[in-house]
């Protein structure tokens, strides 16, 4: 006898199967990508028009500027995270650990720059507060977004439900969160093959409190703001930066800033960033203007993501 039933409980199994196989967060960017690139496609006629002049370039400039500067105090918050976390960071060159590494982000995987500043830190701190350092600090960025994204307007429950994401740095909390992060970024660490020895050579890099992290998470807020002003500066190249509030504004970025940082299976949130940004966005400004800005934007950031990159080389030639 014909079973249909157990044809169609194993066709679903099949298509179950095949989902759950799936790359979530690649599909979530190819989407992203694919709605990005449509936009593009409708408006090509409208972006072709767009000019870019001396002006244009100076507010590109400013961009790139304050995109380099946000490396900078990004660094300088990884910094202070691990000093709160019960590590002396004062021999070691931190900032410059971070902006050396910053770069390798863009490696197929997405897990370099995260890997190269484990290593390194290993050899100075024990491998328990190197993998903190590590998974803590994208949690810092997360925290320091939603800090961010209610001030785009004044509703008492999106305050709440973001600001109270500051209590994730609860020691009970942040010891459960370690534990998770590492397992989901087990690949960084499963390559240590080292031992303690470096751990004992180097006790005295290692504090004994750790403190609520309230000076990164005010800097990492910093952060935010000053990286806004970069996509800010695109913005005005296209002269559409002064038609929408500015706390709006930030708001939007900082929202398609975070979903960026969460479920991007590309660097620096391409494809998603921008998506999150139009679908906000178009209905209230130019889909043209504002979809220049988007594109310049992603370039002023790679821009300043290489010469972040360049700066302490540079240093070193001028020095020789």
């Amino acid at each position: 006898m014909f079973d249909f039933k157990n044809i169609q409980s194993k066709k679903l199994s099949l298509v179950f199967g095949i989902i759950s196989k799936l790359n979530i967060r690649l599909l979530i960017t190819l989407i992203c990508l694919g709605f990005i690139g449509k936009s593009v496609y409708d408006n090509f006629e409208a972006l072709a028009d767009q000019n870019i002049g001396i002006e244009e370039l100076a507010w590109l400039s400013g961009g790139i500027l304050f995109s380099l500067f946000s490396i900078i105090i990004n660094a300088y918050a990884w910094k202070l995270l691990i000093n709160s976390i019960g590590c002396n960071s004062n021999n070691l060159k931190i900032i410059k650990i971070f902006i050396n590494t910053n770069i390798y982000k863009y490696l197929p995987g997405g897990i370099w720059h995260f890997a190269s500043r484990y290593n390194i830190l290993r050899k100075n701190f024990s491998k328990q507060k190197s993998a903190e350092s590590i998974v803590l600090e994208p949690l810092l960025m997360m925290v320091a977004a939603l800090i961010v994204i209610p001030f785009g307007g004044f509703n008492i429950f999106l305050f709440i439900l973001c600001w109270s994401s500051t209590l994730l740095f609860l020691p009970g909390l942040r010891e459960i969160i370690i534990k998770k992060m590492k397992t989901m970024k087990a690949s960084i660490f499963n390559s240590d093959k080292g031992n303690d020895r470096t751990l004992i050579e180097n006790k005295q890099n290692i504090a004994t409190k750790i403190f609520y992290p309230y000076k990164p998470l005010f800097v990492e807020v910093i952060f935010i703001l000053v990286r806004f002003l970069g996509f800010f500066c695109c913005m005005n190249a296209f002269s559409i930066g002064s038609l929408f509030s500015q706390l709006e504004l930030i708001s939007y970025f900082s929202l398609a800033w975070l979903i960026g940082l969460l479920v991007p299976a590309a660097p620096g949130g391409i494809g998603v960033f921008e998506s999150i940004i139009l679908f906000c966005l178009s209905a209230q400004l130019s889909e043209a203007p504002l979809l220049a800005s988007l594109l310049c934007y992603r370039l002023v950031s790679t821009v300043s993501d290489i010469l972040a990159a360049l700066l302490y080389p540079i240093k070193k030639l001028f020095k020789a």
